[in-house]
């Protein structure tokens, strides 16, 4: 901010540009102070609040004092620093200064005439524009009205002489938005809402405005006390994991009103991170203290607005204390408290404890009584943003609070003789680095869904049903029983009436019930406000003693008292949001019907989800509570404005209803009574008593109106007359028709009320039954999902998985025939891919339950793969763990036939790739990466490693290739898929028993028959099939020659590769290294070397195979 503005020019309606307006001149906007007066440079400085210089905006503007207005705008933007204010104006939305530039920068408003900045657009837009705004990375407050100028003068006449009268009416900030708190009001458009897909991850892979908010906190461990731990006894401290520190987190779905807690140790390399951040894909992340710009930071100690509400109950509701601390344990249980957000106990069994957590969701209840600080930390900041961008109660009194549990391995010895610690296993584990290296969710090159197995896999309809296969592909089973349950359910829906029934559900029913948990969320916001009667939120417990009534009710919020002039739109949008959920579960209720011709097995999965719990299914029965609902909320009158509760819907709007008729009847009564014992003529008053102004909005209500010459009793008061002489009509007024007509307008009064309220109390009570509707929509997605997988079945040349036992004296095994990559094959016309035979472990088929320990004679765990850079070694690698994968959620899977036994975890280490920003080098990474699979793999794991060492020197790089071998066979016993271009290590391990050799084959053409001894540089034709033994050379000049280096490159290269190869096989002129190790090792003492160097690499003694290897060069 160092370059000087522009010029102003004062003149009266001169348009001034960019960089030339009043606010471009303030000193306090160029070196901006918080409000405690810390500049930018300071540690503590506080992003969200502006200390506004009044005198220097005096001074410029050339003004006595500031209008009442501008300082309005100015005292609300000094606490919301950060944010573009939408400060509504009569019937527009009005952004001024510093706002105004960004206005015309992002959203093309053109300046306004004036020395202020300023733009503006109408209120029916605000959704449009903010949407845009938030998609930028900007935060939006709508400022509204909460006070009409015939208010305003009430308010004027009610001020003492001694204060100052108010002179604008009163605003307050009703919302902020930002990309992790957007709910998706009525005020937003329909368009931002498909955008965001519901929850389906768009095509692109842009989920940025659909995702959660996470807030994290980190605690890193104090290295130094654990340097003398013994790494391969003492480094798994949590599920194989070696820890460097531990983090707290909380996510916040916004859009369907969820929270999730979890807390968690990680590795240097963040892998548990990692696979939360790519599982959630969060839009939004809030740290505590600094970070990057574009993170949101919560500091450890945060100033807190101050509310405008006149109100001062409200303001109490609205505020906290000026300073917070967001992430101290005991101040946010203060303000769980406080605020009441989730309800106590009843009197009795709380003993009038007012911290009590008895009836708080199961999981936060258990964050709190089980200490989980971090935990309960990061809660406190999330809380603290949500009470800032005022959705605080929105979103937690859906009162949905889930665990999350990170990707762990329970770590299983593999000399134990039983399996007890496999028994505790539920899911499989994908770890981040498996999600990003096995393309799960996104592909690896640009991180777009296509080309991803997510890509592949769903077929789903709804948008929930896509979130729950979402799910169940980040966290595939593991228990078997449970994997075949799921597998029954697609065979059953895959087959004859099953497949007819799906296909009608998928169309009629699933294509059209829209996003039920979203609209389950929306409607829960809009009932939110409704105080007492039956329709109100918290009425849902029937026993007095265990009632809550302390709740407090949202009806404090800015929303409920804003002044907007397109309210018919949204109610319109409103009743559409309840309209299209009550049809969704309508639709839904047709699937128990579908499905009632077909022959379900009454044990199975499918038979529980479309049966009714009458008929001994799970399929929440709610034809009857729909049809109240359809019967008694007329959509058409609501969008209208014209929605009246109907009888039994709201017991305070019948009772007023009842007063009204009561009052009205008395009011007849009285006339009779009048007229038969006071009035005479009696026969002319009989004929002429007529009550004038009696419609409800009337002044001067239930006047009477008698001829002149009808003699009335002495209380009978003249207010006004028509008419003269014998004509002459005068209007009476009585004390007991003003007592009368004084209840009839209280009773009116409250019918407005509670008819203003009639959708909220509608929608209140359709959300007291919200576990209900919640069943039904999660029936709903699950067969959608078992629906994708059922299509993923129907593909040509998939077959079932055969799920092994693998009791503790059996070894684990995967046996696939003809297996192929279920994403390239689609790359490749349907006869083109080349399916391969994988067998790790003992085989099936050939097991003789008399052979010990399972061993077939052909039980090898690890295959140890080579063959020509491009030859299918990656693709080998990553599609025998994608059909584990699709075994383990229960699909069908791309081979002839596929026998295993489930995986607990999948390690990956493939590709290279940096972190230069953490000062990771690349074989850093590598090992890292490697000594996850080393620490965390057990007998139940499946481990793929690709050119492990290539990082550094070849005699480096294969002594931890062969290191690693060691460590898999012999240690973890997992099954194991190693590819290598190290020749050495092939022959190392060529005659071990659990080692089993393979090559990616190739045919070259050779220009010279001679050359096929010392290296051809012809052409090279991959066959892409697995073949026995191994590759006799990588053959990477060829592949150089396809990738199209200059002859003269290939020409030195083959040469140079030539006289290395002689070299290291004794040929040649230069025979000195031959004979200077000949004569003085023997095989057995260079076996030993070799053997003492693999056990000091493995328990990381590395200066001493420094050591060792100095000894060797000296022979």
């Amino acid at each position: 901010m160092g370059n000087e503005p522009l010029r102003t020019n004062d003149e009266k309606g001169a348009l001034n540009i960019r960089g030339a307006h009043i606010h471009n001149h303030l000193q306090f906007l160029r070196y901006p102070q918080d409000s405690m007066g810390r500049y930018r440079d300071h540690i503590n400085y506080d992003c969200r609040t502006l200390k506004v210089n009044y005198q220097e905006w005096n001074t410029v503007m050339n003004c006595k004092e500031m209008t009442s207005a501008v300082k309005q705008w100015w005292e609300i933007k000094s606490n919301y620093f950060d944010t573009i204010l939408f400060f509504k104006t009569g019937k527009f939305y009005e952004l001024f200064h510093m706002d105004a530039d960004i206005g015309v920068q992002i959203l093309g408003f053109n300046y306004m005439k004036g020395k202020p900045a300023h733009a503006g657009f109408p209120e029916i837009s605000y959704g449009q524009f903010a949407d845009k705004l938030v998609r930028a990375g900007y935060k939006v407050a709508r400022v509204e009205q909460t006070e009409t100028p015939a208010m305003l003068q009430i308010r004027k006449s009610s001020t003492p002489k001694s204060q100052k009268k108010p002179q604008v009416v009163n605003r307050e900030v009703c919302s902020i938005m930002t990309l992790g708190t957007r709910t998706y009001c009525s005020l937003d458009v329909k368009l931002a809402l498909l955008e965001e897909g519901g929850g389906k991850l768009s095509q692109d892979g842009d989920d940025q405005c659909g995702g959660p908010l996470l807030v994290i906190r980190e605690v890193l461990y104090d290295q130094d006390n654990d340097d003398d731990q013994d790494d391969d006894d003492q480094g798994s401290t949590d599920g194989g994991v070696q820890p460097v520190c531990e983090y707290g987190i909380t996510l916040i779905d916004a859009i369907r009103g969820t929270v999730t807690l979890g807390m968690f140790a990680d590795d240097v390399l963040r892998n548990r991170m990692r696979t939360l951040l790519i599982s959630f894909h969060p839009s939004e992340i809030l740290i505590q203290g600094g970070g990057r710009k574009s993170i949101e930071i919560i500091n450890q100690n945060e100033s807190y607005p101050k509310s405008t509400a006149l109100n001062k109950e409200h303001a109490r509701n609205l505020e906290r204390d000026d300073t917070v601390r967001p992430w101290n344990v005991n101040e946010t249980l203060q303000e769980l408290h406080r605020r009441k957000y989730y309800p106590r106990s009843s009197r009795k069994k709380s003993n009038n404890n007012n911290n009590d957590v008895s009836r708080w969701p199961i999981v936060l209840k258990m964050v709190v009584e089980g200490d989980a600080n971090l935990c309960l930390s990061s809660f406190g900041a999330a809380l603290f943003y949500l009470q800032r961008n005022l959705i605080d109660r929105e979103i937690l009194s859906m009162n949905i609070v889930r665990a999350y549990i990170p990707a762990a391995v329970t770590s299983v010895s593999a000399g134990l003789a039983d399996n007890n610690g496999e028994d505790t296993i539920t899911h499989m584990s994908l770890d981040g680095t498996t999600l990003h290296n096995l393309e799960i969710l996104t592909n690896a090159v640009d991180y777009k869904i296509v080309g991803s197995l997510w890509s592949k896999l769903n077929y789903t309809k709804s948008p929930h049903g896509s979130r729950m296969l979402r799910a169940w592909l980040l966290r595939p089973l593991f228990k078997k029983n449970e994997i075949e349950r799921r597998g029954d359910a697609v065979e059953e829906l895959i087959r004859g009436a099953g497949n007819l029934s799906l296909k009608e559900a998928r169309d009629s029913v699933l294509n059209k019930i829209g996003d039920l948990d979203r609209l389950l969320s929306r409607v829960h916001s809009m009932s939110v406000g409704v105080s007492s009667g039956c329709g109100s939120p918290v009425v849902c417990n029937d026993d007095d003693d265990d009632y809550d009534d302390d709740i407090i009710s949202n009806e404090y919020h800015p929303n409920e008292r804003a002044v907007l002039y397109e309210g018919k739109t949204y109610t319109k949008r409103k009743v559409s949001d309840f309209k299209n959920l009550l049809k969704g579960l309508q639709k839904a209720c047709q699937l128990p019907e579908i499905f009632s011709d077909i022959d379900l097995d009454p044990n199975g999965f499918v038979f529980k989800l479309v049966r009714l719990q009458k008929d001994g299914g799970l399929f929440p029965d709610m034809v009857e509570s729909l049809d109240w609902f359809m019967d008694n909320f007329d959509c058409e009158k609501a969008a209208s404005g014209e929605f009246v509760p109907s009888r039994g819907t709201d017991p305070i709007y019948d009772q007023a209803c009842d007063t009204v008729n009561q009052v009205k009847e008395d009011l007849e009564n009285y006339k009779q009574e009048m007229i038969q014992d006071h009035l005479k003529p009696r026969h002319v008053a009989q004929r002429s008593w007529k009550y004038a102004n009696i419609k409800p909005d009337s002044k001067d209500k239930y006047l009477i109106e008698l001829p002149v010459n009808v003699q009335v009793p002495h209380d009978f008061h003249v207010k006004g007359k028509r008419g003269t002489g014998q004509k002459q009509i005068n209007k009476y007024q009585t004390p007991m028709v003003v007592e009368l007509v004084k209840e009839l307008e209280q009773a009116y009064e409250i019918q407005q009320t509670r008819k203003a309220k009639g959708m909220q109390i509608i929608f209140a009570k359709f959300d007291t039954q919200r576990p209900l509707w919640a069943a039904a929509a999660q029936a709903t997605a699950i067969l959608d999902a078992l629906g994708s997988l059922a299509i993923m079945a129907g593909n040509p040349g998939y077959c079932r998985a055969e799920i092994l036992d693998c009791p503790a004296h059996q070894q684990p095994s995967i046996n696939i025939v003809q297996g192929r990559h279920p994403v390239v094959e689609n790359t490749f016309h349907s006869s083109d891919f080349i399916p391969n035979d994988l067998q790790l472990g003992p085989n099936p088929n050939n097991m003789d339950d008399n052979t010990e320990n399972g061993d077939s004679g052909d039980s090898a765990r690890l295959l140890l793969l080579s063959g020509p850079n491009m030859g299918g070694k990656s693709t080998m690698l990553r599609q025998t763990c994608l059909i584990a994968i699709l075994a383990q959620i229960g699909s069908y899977v791309p081979a002839e036939s596929c026998q295993m036994t489930p995986i607990d975890c999948i390690f990956t280490r493939l590709g290279a790739s940096d972190r230069i920003l953490l000062g990771q080098s690349t074989f850093f990474v590598e090992l890292a990466e490697t000594a996850a699979a080393l620490r965390g793999a057990t007998r139940r794991s499946l481990v793929i490693m690709d050119e492990l060492g290539r990082g550094t020197s070849t005699f480096d790089g294969t002594a931890i290739a062969s290191a690693t071998v060691k460590h898999l066979v012999e240690r973890s016993q997992c099954l194991s898929l190693f590819a290598t271009h190290y020749h050495s290590l092939l022959d190392e391990w060529r005659n071990a028993p659990n080692v089993r050799l393979g090559h990616m084959q190739c045919i070259v053409d050779d220009e010279n028959e001679n050359e096929t001894t010392t290296g051809s540089n012809g052409n090279i034709t991959f066959l892409y099939t697995l073949g026995l033994g191994s590759c006799p050379r990588s053959f990477g000049i060829n592949v150089a020659k396809l990738a199209g280096l200059p002859d003269e490159v290939l020409a030195n290269a083959k040469r140079v590769s030539e006289e290395f190869e002689d070299e290291m096989n004794g040929v040649g002129s230069d025979t000195e290294v031959g004979t200077a190790v000949g004569p003085h090792v023997s095989d057995e003492e260079a076996n030993n070397h070799l053997e003492n160097i693999r056990q000091l690499i493995a328990c990381q003694q590395f200066d001493d195979v420094l050591s060792v290897w100095k000894t060797i060069q000296t022979i």
